[in-house]
């Protein structure tokens, strides 16, 4: 666990109560505490605008609702709160269309899921450091 992330506040979008359960699990093995999860763009849009200022964002693309990643993406970057935040997609969804997508889209970086246990760690501090991180395996 490192302090260094005690006040760090993540963002998670995820559909899959299993990714969000691993996802929230890996996160606060390294010492994040804060992960506010949702699993629609309806359900975060409720609660938008209480949210305390948030330092990362991981982000599904297939979503349940007719808001996909890409839209959350767009809103998100429209809000001045989330201009300079590090934005990540995180998905299955890896195939080099998909990939050069998103990179055009505007992300940040790019987590293929399922989620790599040992390279995870490292991507979450550098995308909190500012770097694109681009695993896709």
């Amino acid at each position: 666990m490192t302090d260094a992330n005690a006040d760090v506040n993540v963002l998670l979008v995820e559909d899959e109560p299993l990714n969000t359960t691993l996802a929230v699990a890996m996160l606060n093995l390294l010492g994040i505490q804060h992960v506010h999860a949702f699993a629609t763009w309806t359900q975060l849009e409720a609660c938008l605008a209480a949210l305390p200022p948030i330092q990362l964002v991981l982000l599904d693309l297939r979503l349940p609702d007719t808001h996909d990643g890409y839209y959350i993406l767009a809103k998100l970057r429209a809000d001045a709160r989330f201009a300079n935040v590090p934005i990540a997609a995180m998905t299955a969804q890896v195939m080099p269309d998909d990939v050069h997508r998103a990179e055009q889209a505007g992300f940040t970086g790019f987590l293929a899921k399922p989620l790599n246990f040992d390279r995870f760690p490292q991507s979450i501090q550098r995308l909190l450091a500012g770097e694109s991180v681009w695993e896709l395996h």
